[in-house]
């Protein structure tokens, strides 16, 4: 028995500590739907009348669609701000929307800009004030409701199973470090009343099935049902199973009397569970059916919320259900590594229940029938709610989390033990294997659900919105090129570290910044891989940001620090041939423009050059028609596969493909020329591969390059030839054609060909 509290105990500091610790990383308001139900507490405390849809107020407090929720968890919560005396005058310094913020698991980048708000850390830091006094005080609340949960699964999961002891540790861990659960345990949200009611209502139910009805536990539970239905409309869904149980334990209980003479004292233990809960939340209905004709009020909330435009079969969303069961932030799910544990530990504790069904005892089925009725009870609300709009989180499944978290752990507490343990530790007796899971697997698994949790709080939600790194002073930082840029008068650009895999669409660029003076506005970054080609703005990719993955905004930039500004992609595919592209950074302001960059005091524009980039893309399709019969190589590292002449009358174009066979040392450029009859030059349409596109010395083996160029008509008598140059010295590449020197390293390419 020392040992059982001894264990509860710990699962309950546990989960305070990491409850507490979430409400700490997760910036202010960027819980799931924080900032309305906060609105909502903050207008009942302030003008001590519950909020109505569609007065200008609604856009004052921010509460939206929550306004008509069950008000229970915002009227506690608004009694402790009175309490307190705690004032929210400062909220809309925080209501300040991010115009970059990335929502949705389509988002291009895992950790990137996930924060729906501006946030300054300098300013949201510990000792919170005012506004976020309150809000962190109604976090912890928040917590130590759900305390009550972690409690309630452990009591309940003894009531039930009070022959397996290691049922209780490990399901109350599957609740305590859900990572989904200790998210929302950490928000201001009704969710967090709603769930222990529903615990403790399983609770009392499981007592009635085990011990008995009687007036105080119906009495009890009704009260319950009323709290949970108050709280949330969900908690209704435990007036049904109560009945149910009721019935079935009156039933049990009187096996040979005649059911007609036990109508009364039927009613009069069910009567308690339906009108108390009426009693208590009567004056709620006639309150929505006053105002907006609807007892639920969810008709103004589906004004807000929207509609589904046609019907949804749920199993279609049961892949992000399961997901956002175990872990989402409000714009973003967690890697996909992430679910694999949960993925691991639903299966087999699904496989344990299916496997150990037939061997449970007779009170067991019931005690999980029971809960599985709750299970599908709940799973059923959830299914209505999301035909009628678009509701895929699993939070909204938490109230049956306890019952899922002891089937679950029933299930693994029922499997076989393998042969390899067996058969070396002489396990022969039944008995002896039941001790076998509960004393080594379970508390390897409650420390692996730990481990998870602790990982969710010190790396992956650090990942989503802590932000960069910023040091003292310059000394701290070694960046890989040095660059010493000015952008606008007072941001300067340091240097920066890149590490670039074109072949794997791979990108790590890090950012050092620093200013050197207060930025008033918030400036939005932009890296760029844009065409090299002078006057060409056409872009392969473009990523704009707030900096520090919109969790450091410029205006919250303190002179003199440097940031370390770190981002890592895997860009999109895109529709272009293999060539080269430059990286450029950018500030610009999203109504005045860029901010003018120098180099030394040197002006070189809106945008700053960091390097030039080859990326692999699609190989052009060289016409077959231009073949070359012969073989035609420039040295040793360049082949000329294709040459077509085309003319209109006004111009002429000249089309080549180059092959590369080796590296080259530098950048040679083009040189296509028009020659009379005579041999006299009449034009020249030379320049750099793929109009600069694709410089040579970024060549590499195997690489087919589609080059064209233009001169004016052509003579008659006259003729082109092409070939390779090196613009510093004019010096060419050697040409041969089928191993013959070429003179002047001159390729004829009309009118004749090679």
């Amino acid at each position: 028995m020392k040992r059982s509290l001894s264990e509860l105990l710990l699962l309950l500091l546990a989960f305070v500590v990491l409850g507490l610790a979430f409400g700490v990383i997760i910036p202010p308001f960027e819980n799931l739907d924080e900032v309305e139900h906060f609105g909502v507490v903050r207008y009942i405390a302030e003008t001590g009348r519950l909020p109505v849809h569609g007065t200008s107020e609604a856009e004052v407090y921010h509460y939206r669609q929550e306004a008509s929720q069950p008000p229970l968890y915002h009227l506690l919560s608004a009694g402790l701000v009175r309490l307190l005396g705690l004032q929210a005058r400062d909220m809309e310094t925080y209501i300040r929307f991010n115009p970059r913020v990335a929502c949705g698991p389509n988002a291009p980048f895992l950790y990137d800009n996930r924060s729906i708000f501006y946030h300054n850390p300098h300013r949201e830091h510990f000792p919170w004030r005012d506004t976020l006094l309150m809000l962190h005080i109604l976090r912890i609340g928040s917590t130590l409701l759900q305390a009550l949960t972690v409690l309630g699964t452990w009591a309940l999961a003894r009531c039930l199973f009070p022959d397996r002891p290691g049922i209780p540790p490990l399901a109350t861990a599957i609740v305590a470090f859900n990572p989904q659960f200790l998210f929302v345990a950490s928000g201001v949200n009704n969710d967090n009343l709603v769930t222990p009611l529903a615990t403790w209502g399983l609770y009392l139910l499981a007592r009635i099935w085990q011990e008995g009805l009687s007036a105080r536990r119906t009495l009890a539970l009704g009260i319950l049902i009323g709290l949970a239905g108050l709280s949330k409309l969900s908690g209704w869904l435990l007036l049904p199973l109560s009945l149910l149980v009721i019935l079935l334990a009156f039933l049990r209980s009187r096996p040979n009397a005649r059911f007609r003479r036990q109508i009364g004292p039927l009613i009069g233990y069910g009567a308690p569970v339906v009108f108390i809960p009426l009693v208590l939340s009567g004056w709620w209905f006639w309150r929505n059916w006053r105002l907006y004709g609807d007892l639920t009020a969810l008709t103004p909330m589906l004004e807000l919320v929207g509609r589904r435009g046609s019907p949804i079969y749920p199993w279609n969303e049961a892949g992000l259900v399961f997901r956002s069961f175990w872990g989402q932030i409000p714009c973003s799910f967690f890697p996909t590594g992430f679910y694999i544990p949960y993925i691991l530990l639903t299966g087999v504790g699904i496989i344990g229940l299916l496997w150990g069904w037939r061997r449970f005892r007779s009170p067991e089925r019931w005690a999980a029938g029971i809960l599985a009725a709750w299970l599908l009870l709940v799973l059923a609300g959830w299914v209505r709610w999301d035909m009628i709009t678009p509701a895929p989180g699993g939070r909204l499944l938490f109230p049956a989390l306890p019952a899922v978290a002891i089937l679950l752990a029933l299930g693994i507490s029922s499997l076989p033990i393998p042969p390899l343990v067996i058969r070396p530790l002489a396990i022969r007796s039944l008995a002896i294997r039941s001790l076998v899971i509960p004393s080594l697997v379970i508390p390897s698994l409650v420390i692996l659900l730990a481990s998870l949790a602790l990982w969710t709080a010190v790396d992956i939600l650090p990942a989503f919105y802590a932000p960069p790194p910023r040091y003292a002073d310059t000394g701290a930082v070694r960046p890989q090129h040095s660059v010493q840029a000015r952008f606008g008068d007072s941001i300067h650009l340091l240097g920066y570290d890149l590490s670039a895999r074109p072949e794997e669409s791979f990108l790590d660029v890090t950012l050092y910044w620093q200013t050197t003076a207060p930025i008033p506005d918030d400036y939005v970054m932009a890296l760029q891989l844009v065409s090299p080609i002078p006057g060409d703005d056409t872009l392969r990719w473009t990523y704009d940001s707030w900096p520090g993955h919109g969790n450091y905004p410029t205006s919250a930039w303190r002179p003199g620090e440097v940031i370390w500004d770190r981002y890592r992609f895997r860009l999109p595919e895109a529709d272009f041939p293999t060539q080269a592209w430059d990286l450029q950074v950018v500030l610009y302001h999203p109504e005045r423009g860029s901010l003018p960059v120098s180099m030394d005091e040197t002006p070189v524009g809106g945008q700053l050059l960091l390097s030039r980039l080859r990326f692999p893309g699609a190989t052009p399709t060289c016409p077959a028609s231009d073949r070359l019969a012969a073989e035609v190589r420039l040295g040793e590292s360049v082949a000329l596969t294709h040459a077509g002449v085309t003319a209109d009358g006004e111009e002429t174009q000249v089309t080549l493909c180059w092959r590369s066979l080796a590296p080259l040392t530098g950048d040679y450029h083009v040189f296509v020329h028009l020659y009379d009859a005579s041999g006299t030059l009449l034009a020249a349409g030379d320049g750099p591969p793929m109009g600069g596109a694709f410089p040579s010395s970024l060549w590499q083996p195997g690489d087919v390059i589609l080059d064209i160029h233009r001169l004016p008509p052509l003579v008659e008598g006259g003729r082109v030839a092409v070939g390779l140059y090196q613009l510093e010295d004019g010096a060419r590449l050697p040409v041969t054609v089928n191993g013959t020197p070429v003179p002047d390293a001159a390729i004829p390419v009309w009118p004749q060909r090679p």
